[in-house]
């Protein structure tokens, strides 16, 4: 009998044994290059938070002057040289987009782009200045808003800049843009809605734009150039393509706009 059990063991221990199934490393291929996609991702965000906070803590902390911001050397002592750039630049095109709220005529040779926050208390500084620029050089310039929210910065921004579009569809962007950065309120849906009533909107057209989100891809879009083209803080222009940041003084733009006229 033992020796029949021992048989029976030697034949059960020499059944093939089964491969063990294959053991998958957590550090595949896809998921190291997807780890290091993310991270990359999450840097380039850091990084752009950093320069905008940046922008604004040296204006703060007075290192940068507001009313000129990076513009010192360029255009107080170098203007007829920005200028003739900025006459001769082509670039303007890329920074335009298909409906962009705009003052002056079309085929003006000076493309004035602004790229604003409504939250922003140097766009509303300057907002009045844009107005008087593009009245005063309406047949020379023409300019474009577009919106750059920070809404971490400023909460209420991103709505702020969609019921700009819905206040646009109803043919009073500019109304509402000289509404919106005169009021002391806090943004936000409230706020909007009364500016829009203020300046004789169809409110339930406005809401229905508003509520529904009509224009917030548009918003988004103007972001993304506004990062494409160097933007990191508000305002931020560009006159054919050459970028000037921060509340420009109106001597300055005079300075810069007909030296581009003479050109």
């Amino acid at each position: 009998m033992i020796r029949a059990y021992m048989e029976e063991t030697e034949e059960i221990s020499m059944l093939p044994v089964p491969p063990e199934p294959p053991r998958h490393s957590w550090w595949s291929a896809s998921r190291i290059l997807g780890f290091v996609g993310f991270v990359l991702a999450i840097g380039v965000v850091l990084a752009f938070s950093w320069r905008v906070f940046g922008f604004y803590r040296d204006i703060r902390s007075g290192s940068i002057n507001p009313a000129l911001a990076y513009t010192t050397t360029s255009f107080t002592r170098k203007v007829a040289a920005f200028a003739t750039k900025a006459a001769t630049n082509t670039d303007a095109a890329a920074l335009i987009g298909a409906s962009d709220p705009s003052l002056g005529t079309k085929g003006a040779k000076i493309t004035l782009v602004e790229f604003a926050d409504f939250g922003c208390p140097y766009s509303k500084e300057v907002a009045p200045i844009v107005r008087a620029i593009a009245q005063q050089y309406h047949d020379d310039v023409r300019v474009i808003f577009r919106n750059f929210p920070l809404e971490d910065l400023h909460p209420g921004a991103t709505i702020a800049a969609e019921a700009g579009g819905c206040a646009a569809e109803q043919g009073k962007f500019w109304e509402y843009h000289d509404a919106v950065f005169a009021t002391n309120d806090v943004l936000g849906v409230e706020t909007v809605n009364a500016v829009a009533e203020s300046i004789g909107l169809d409110m339930k057209a406005f809401g229905r734009c508003l509520d529904g989100g009509y224009y917030a891809n548009d918003v988004a879009a103007d972001g993304s150039d506004g990062v494409t083209a160097g933007v990191v803080g508000t305002p931020t222009f560009f006159f054919n393509g050459e970028k000037v940041e921060g509340s420009v003084p109106f001597t300055i733009f005079t300075q810069i706009l007909d030296a581009m006229r003479k050109t």
